[in-house]
């Protein structure tokens, strides 16, 4: 009958719709995130614990510097705070060990929670926002040195270095930290004991993926080997770093941040 054509032509033009709908969702969650160095001033790493009573304030101003584009912010939770009563879900000895390396390098007689160390190449009281923000106004990253590429596709995380050979003289490593967007955990032992910590940007994990060259350089990650099983948001940071002689951590070239 006629007056069916009408709700036929309504079927097949919404089931086009539909279809478009569907297909405009699919390319959606297959179009690359992208984020690079060339914006990117600073790098400011913060040794912490939660184990420590004045580390608090530092964190709070990591998670203000975290919010900023241009600065790469990463907390590295040290593990030797541990034997006070109470062990800090993030610590590693790896980061701990990070820190030594830079201790050594700064001339620093030994260690302490909360520092911040600044694109490599300076140290500063955790809990002074002011000189951390005039030590990376003094000295930010050159963003024409290099060049670092982050992309994420919905399956893989790729990393690409251009101009990464370091200073002369010198060598530079591709180094990938990964990290918690932001945690929450509450203190039942120790000096923070009763304390509900807010943390942001807590390293996880961090790995060497080579060595710097002067030829472009490119790598793949599963995202399934970098994710959690909580499925919680995370990040990936890309830093581009010299070695001394010594094989210790010295200035950031560059670096660049994304978060998944």
């Amino acid at each position: 009958m006629i007056i069916f054509r009408p709700a036929s032509k309504l079927a097949s033009v919404l089931a086009v719709v539909g279809a478009l709908l569907t297909f405009s969702a699919a390319w959606a969650q297959a179009e690359e995130h992208v984020a690079t160095s060339r914006a990117v001033r600073g790098v400011v790493e913060l040794f912490t614990s939660q184990g420590c009573s004045s580390c608090p304030p530092a964190d709070r101003i990591l998670a203000r510097l975290s919010e900023d584009d241009s600065l790469v912010a990463l907390a590295y939770h040290v593990d030797y705070w541990d034997y006070i009563g109470w062990r800090d879900i993030h610590g590693s000895r790896e980061n701990t060990e990070r820190q030594r390396a830079y201790a050594k390098e700064l001339g620093k007689g030994g260690i302490y929670t909360p520092q911040v160390v600044v694109n490599g190449r300076s140290d500063v009281i955790g809990s002074r926002e002011g000189e951390i923000r005039e030590a990376l106004t003094k000295a930010p990253l050159d963003a024409s040195s290099a060049l670092i590429t982050l992309s994420v596709d919905g399956k893989r995380l790729r990393v690409g270095v251009e101009n990464g050979a370091g200073v002369a003289g010198g060598s530079a490593v591709l180094m990938l930290v990964t990290f918690t967007d932001k945690a929450s955990t509450t203190v039942e032992r120790g000096e923070n004991k009763g304390l509900v910590l807010i943390e942001s940007h807590a390293v996880r994990d961090w790995r060497i993926l080579g060595m710097g060259t002067q030829k472009p350089m490119e790598t793949e990650i599963p995202l399934a080997s970098l994710r959690p099983e909580g499925g919680e948001r995370i990040g990936c940071a890309a830093i581009l770093q010299t070695v001394t002689e010594g094989g210790r951590p010295g200035s950031i070239l560059a670096a660049a941040a994304i978060e998944f």
